[in-house]
């Protein structure tokens, strides 16, 4: 008997510091590519899901510009989005030998998806920006 009570506390116990650990995950804000700094990123690969036209940025400016933009958001989870289509521009943050250091979706300026959650932002993301580089970059 004294045993089975054991068991049960400490089972209770793990559930508790479980749940408290996935709470803090869950409300601690995300920030994107924090673990890169700009000049790590050589080029964005950019596909715009409204337009279905893809490009390309590979000046430095506009790179530092957007990834700037991108690391000093702090972005908050908001929903679940898996199950949900359709987006805004997919991003895929290229490294030297073409290796990727980051990707998600940018859904408007305030929203970035990245799977399993949408996240959202007090600030503006560069979402206005790169609209704009695809009107100068898009094929």
């Amino acid at each position: 008997m004294k045993r089975k009570k054991i068991i049960l506390i400490s089972f209770s116990a793990i559930i508790i510091a479980a749940a408290i650990i996935l709470g803090i995950w869950y409300f601690v804000p995300k920030t994107f590519l924090n673990r890169s700094d700009s000049s790590e990123v050589i080029s964005i690969y950019v596909f715009d899901g409204n337009t279905g036209k893809e490009f390309i940025i590979n000046d430095t400016n506009e790179i530092k510009q957007i990834t700037d933009n991108l690391q000093n958001a702090e972005m908050k989870r908001d929903n679940i989005s898996i199950g949900n289509s359709g987006y805004g521009f997919k991003m895929r943050f290229m490294g030297k030998n073409e290796k990727v250091i980051d990707s998600f979706i940018i859904n408007s300026p305030d929203t970035i998806r990245d799977d399993p959650f949408f996240y959202r932002c007090d600030g503006s993301l560069c979402f206005d920006y790169l609209k704009e580089l695809e009107d100068m970059y898009a094929k």
